[in-house]
């Protein structure tokens, strides 16, 4: 995810290995590598009009106190799918998700639309989504 790291805009701090572990545990799950890479780099980035939601930093709880983990347990829309975890959202309402398959987290990302309560695969890890949304805004400027 070093490679990719530019095509994001925000530098928040990363979190540690420990903190993705808890948050796995805590929606018993496993993330993508691609996911885990990303947030040691930083936390909460932003892609586009798509802010992902943080890990849950100890040096940082006022922050991230809106983490996945309250994302996917306390605040999740009961229209969404129970297969799909939300990662992000873009503040229209649609969310930026993973799939779970087995109780693993598959890599592809999909947007689940909230007003049509549909979903859709968008890239086939988040790398490639990072790619493609940075390509489609550097065509629309």
């Amino acid at each position: 995810m070093n490679d990719v790291i530019d095509l994001i805009d925000s530098r928040k701090p990363g979190v540690t290995e420990l903190d993705i572990s808890i948050a796995e545990e805590a929606m018993d799950v496993a993330f993508p590598n691609q996911y885990k890479e990303l947030f040691k780099l930083s936390n909460n980035a932003q892609i586009g009009e798509w802010t992902l939601f943080p890990i849950k930093d100890p040096k940082n709880l006022k922050r991230t106190w809106d983490d996945i983990v309250r994302q996917n347990k306390d605040v999740k829309d009961e229209e969404l799918p129970n297969e799909l975890i939300t990662i992000g959202e873009d503040g229209t309402g649609d969310k930026l998700c993973f799939r779970i398959v087995n109780r693993v987290i598959d890599s592809k990302v999909y947007i689940w639309y909230h007003e049509t309560r549909e979903f859709e695969e968008l890239a086939s890890n988040l790398k490639e989504f990072i790619i493609s949304y940075s390509e489609e805004l550097d065509e629309d400027v």
